[in-house]
């Protein structure tokens, strides 16, 4: 009697746990509702990994308790714990997409808003000032090829009937330009005296404001003043012959190449 009513209780317990065992189907999708293929489907109780197939449908074998892991490339995996009510309807999975990191961008230069300061903190390399002064001079310096001209064939060309006559108005114009340089003294480099009274001289009538306010004092300012004399040939060309508007734009135009390889803005903080 206890012989059978033990077999019945272990047949009983074995129909409950086969009648527990079953296929788990269900489908993966993203979070849009696109099928998504080749999705993994991980039995973490049975170690069973099954895939899905290119409509995202899946069928794996499980019992209630089962957790089933969810992994496909470029989601955020996902675990599911199976209950009985699984068993009786497909399991959609939505799987969320991983958000795709921008590599961080670090900034050196943290500009202060002031546009005369910052604009000072970004100098350029050496070797940039250096070939933007080389191409300075070069594009100065006249050419040395002779450049083409369009000319008419002599055997299509008109008559020139003022040929062999004196072209008066072009000898008024040689004779006036010869009386002119002779009446003119040369221009000469000015000597170290004579550098100096111009110097002076510039100080006195230009405008020091529009220098100070980038950071210059009296003496940064007599550097710069050295300098644009040697790049344009202030003294030489101005000391006899002094005209103010023309030094003034000659030392702005020196002083746009000037402060590209000079920082005053921390001069004029600590000042």
């Amino acid at each position: 009697m206890k012989i059978s009513r033990l077999f019945f209780i272990f047949v009983f317990l074995a129909t409950r746990i086969f009648a527990q065992s079953d296929y788990i189907l269900g489908n993966v999708a993203n979070e849009s509702g696109d099928k998504l293929p080749f999705a993994s489907v991980h039995n973490l109780r049975t170690d069973q990994i099954v895939m899905s197939d290119k409509m995202g449908n899946f069928a794996i074998a499980a019992k209630s308790s089962d957790e089933l892991r969810i992994t496909r490339q470029g989601y955020e995996r996902k675990v599911i714990s199976i209950t009985p009510d699984s068993f009786s309807k497909s399991l959609n999975v939505n799987l969320t997409s991983i958000p795709e990191e921008i590599e961080e961008v670090k900034l050196s230069f943290r500009p202060t808003g002031i546009l005369k300061k910052d604009v000072t903190r970004l100098n350029p390399p050496p070797k940039v000032v250096a070939l933007n002064a080389a191409m300075n001079l070069y594009m100065r310096t006249p050419p040395n090829e002779v450049a083409p001209k369009a000319s008419i064939p002599s055997a299509f060309r008109q008559p020139d009937f003022s040929a062999g006559q004196l072209n008066v108005l072009g000898l008024a114009k040689a004779i006036n330009g010869l009386l002119g340089k002779a009446t003119s003294a040369p221009k000469t480099t000015a000597d170290y005296a004579e550098a100096q009274a111009f110097y002076k001289r510039v100080k006195s009538v230009i405008d020091l404001g529009y220098y100070t306010k980038y950071g210059l004092d009296e003496y940064d300012f007599d550097v710069f003043l050295a300098y644009a004399d040697r790049a344009y040939d202030l003294a030489k060309n101005y000391r006899n012959n002094f005209n103010k508007a023309v030094i003034e734009f000659k030392l702005k135009e020196a002083f746009a190449e000037y402060i590209k390889t000079h920082n005053f803005s921390r001069k004029q903080s600590e000042g």
